[in-house]
């Protein structure tokens, strides 16, 4: 068996019905779904995304749902009453019947169509189990990609995922990637699909060291030079009004010297990119 080939676990009554799955998140590029994908692949969507019916102009299709989140979070008030009269109430719609099943921590008796999500056997079977380092599961995203590969799917589309706020790059991105690295060993890179434009993965980026990019690049010192002048606006402002402040005076000349430092670091920048040459040609010739 090649090291990354899949073992024939048995995944009992998780066995998959279709040979590619979409996991969908609830970011723009989900509209890129094709139409029909329900009649080749498993659908598996989170959360409250139905209420994205509206916003996509098609409806929900589903094959498997996924809440994964602890019971105080899906019953919580600010998921059962919502500003918008278009939002249906969470807690009320998890207690409805589905024609599919929903994966939780747990089952539950008034979720009749809940089912426990099957964390332990699958970092049992895919050799993670008691590793801390490697039970790396931060998001949703993580646990749906390791239990796409778990049930042996040949190809899986991640859609409509971002991880792009701040908290998520952090805390959550990570444990994604990794998931997401181990997926494309078992299935092969040529059988993860990512659409096009989706920042999940980098697209678009360049290479560290590669392409020769700063990892500092011009627009992001432009940005902050632009909020430090703002304050030195406010700071001069302050100081005129009281002259003989030193407190004032020390605020002002802190601001003004992180105007400077930041114009000195943009013309270093431009000699960093400046492509005329190098100190190894000067030495050359």
């Amino acid at each position: 068996m090649s090291r990354f080939e899949r073992p024939s676990f048995d995944v009992g009554q998780h066995k998959r019905l279709k040979d590619k799955v979409f996991i969908l998140g609830m970011a723009p590029t989900v509209a890129q779904v094709p139409p029909d994908a329900d009649e080749y692949a498993e659908l598996w969507l989170i959360n409250e995304a139905y209420r994205l019916d509206a916003y996509y102009d098609r409806p929900t299709k589903a094959t498997r749902w996924f809440q994964i989140h602890k019971r105080w979070d899906f019953t919580r008030r600010q998921n059962r009453a919502s500003m918008s009269i278009n939002v249906k109430d969470h807690w009320a719609w998890l207690r409805q019947e589905h024609d599919f099943p929903i994966y939780m921590q747990q089952a539950w008796d008034d979720i009749p169509n809940s089912v426990e999500f099957p964390l332990d056997a699958i970092c049992e079977d895919l050799g993670v189990a008691g590793n801390p380092h490697l039970t790396y599961f931060r998001n949703s995203t993580a646990y749906l990609i390791a239990f796409a590969v778990w049930m042996g799917f040949k190809e899986i589309g991640i859609y409509g995922w971002e991880l792009a706020s701040e908290t998520e790059m952090m805390y959550e991105k990570p444990s994604a990637l990794f998931w997401l690295g181990i997926a494309a060993a078992y299935l092969g890179p040529e059988n993860i699909d990512i659409p096009v434009g989706s920042k999940l993965a980098g697209w678009g980026q360049r290479r560290y060291a590669y392409d020769d990019v700063p990892a500092i690049n011009r627009m992001h010192v432009e940005s902050r030079m632009g909020d430090a002048k703002q304050k030195e606006y406010q700071a001069l402002r302050e100081l005129r009004r009281l002259p003989s402040d030193l407190n004032t005076r020390d605020a002002a000349m802190y601001a003004s010297g992180q105007v400077r430092a930041y114009q000195d670091m943009i013309e270093e920048l431009d000699d960093v990119m400046d492509p005329r040459g190098s100190f190894e040609e000067e030495e050359d010739e």
